[in-house]
């Protein structure tokens, strides 16, 4: 039996060039240096865009925490990480130490490495037209409503989302400050951890930082505190392997170039960090492409929820505003779905066609939603 128990839980952008082989040997390999210690790893990833904290965000912390809870064996201690990643380009002579400051940092401004969620509000006005353009007829408090202006959307979001509020700037905003980003939802993230008495007791440890694309490296603005020698050992491996393999550094290359991945995921958050993988050799196979085995950075845009198979309650803010700008913007009109088994794929592709926005954007964009599952592709 292991001596302690770690719970590492990744907040990180659904951008396609947010993964790289890289990273995957080197969370394998740090995890099991730990192993060899007596320390088991479990690393999950929730992933949506812009790597905001918002409610449905901390639910999934919470939904994550809770089953590791349920899944523990005897009295083996067990600690908790949060590690809040947020990406951008930044400057040749930014400070791109692994420890530094926000104000040795500065943004390649207009580069297209930076976060796309820096125009989220733009994304949200988008969306609000697309209503209002569609006028969709729905179900506002037992009455058939024709949602087309701006005090129906509030409605919209008042009875399907329990937002009072606007959509655009409000429910949906942008990144105020690259740089700052990460440590302000860090800021979110202890205070409603700080306000919920079953996380609270947990002593959770929070890290935070940006990963420059342009140097495939990541940056904590926290000023290395709380010292996360498993997490430090991940980032020290991708600096080490990124800068010194000459393959892997090659495959890194298209971590630095524009998005343009060639599908979307949507997927659980699962300890099996395998899902992107699979997924994108799935879908190289099913449009007959060579696939080299390796993950290939720049190849899918992930969104993750740990409720994404609750099929009658709605999707967050994020997935929704990342969704929209993944089929306008990406023109990823294939969206792979991803459960475990095809009875959880059927509950995710039933919440997207419950949730009004989703769904409006399926059809306005003829998005082709590709069910997959880990069962059937594992046994392929």
């Amino acid at each position: 039996m292991s001596k302690e128990k770690q719970i590492h839980i990744l907040i990180g952008c659904a951008d396609a060039r947010d993964l790289s082989q890289v990273q995957l040997d080197a969370v394998d390999i740090v995890s099991k240096e730990f192993q060899a210690m007596g320390i088991e790893i479990e690393y999950h990833v929730v992933r949506a865009a812009g790597s905001f904290v918002t409610p449905d965000v901390v639910m999934d912390i919470k939904r994550t925490i809770e089953q590791a809870e349920r899944n523990l064996v005897g009295d083996t201690p067990v600690h908790y990480f949060v590690h809040i990643q947020t990406h951008a380009h930044l400057t040749e002579d930014s400070n791109d130490d692994y420890i530094s400051h926000v104000h040795d940092l500065h943004i390649v401004q207009g580069s297209p490495l930076n976060c796309g969620m820096l125009h989220a509000s733009t994304v949200g006005v988008e969306i609000e037209q697309m209503i209002v353009e569609e006028k969709p007829v729905l179900d506002i408090g037992g009455k058939m409503v024709k949602i087309d202006n701006d005090t129906r959307i509030k409605e919209l979001l008042k009875d399907h989302y329990a937002y009072d509020g606007y959509l655009a700037g409000d429910w949906i905003f942008s990144i105020d400050l690259l740089r700052t980003h990460p440590r302000h939802q860090r800021t979110l993230l202890e205070k409603a951890i700080e306000g919920d008495s079953e996380l609270k007791v947990l002593d959770i440890k929070i890290t935070c930082g940006i990963m420059d694309y342009s140097i495939h490296s990541m940056i904590r603005v926290d000023d290395g505190d709380p010292a996360v020698p498993f997490w430090d050992g991940v980032q020290k491996y991708v600096r080490e392997h990124s800068e010194n393999e000459r393959t892997k550094q090659e495959l890194l290359i298209a971590q630095s170039q524009k998005q343009k991945p060639m599908a979307g995921l949507l997927c659980m958050s699962d300890p099996r960090q395998s899902s992107r993988l699979h997924a994108s050799e799935y879908y190289m196979k099913l449009k007959g492409m060579q696939s080299t085995g390796q993950y290939m950075p720049n190849t899918v845009f992930n969104m993750t929820g740990s409720s994404f198979d609750i099929p009658n309650t709605p999707f967050g803010p994020y997935v929704i505003a990342g969704f929209f700008y993944a089929v306008k913007h990406l023109a990823l009109t294939d969206q792979m779905v991803m459960g475990y088994d095809k009875p959880q794929t059927d509950r995710i592709l039933q919440k997207i066609k419950n949730d009004p926005i989703m769904n409006m954007i399926v059809r306005k964009f003829k998005v082709n939603l590709i069910p997959v599952n880990h069962v059937d592709v594992y046994h392929a």
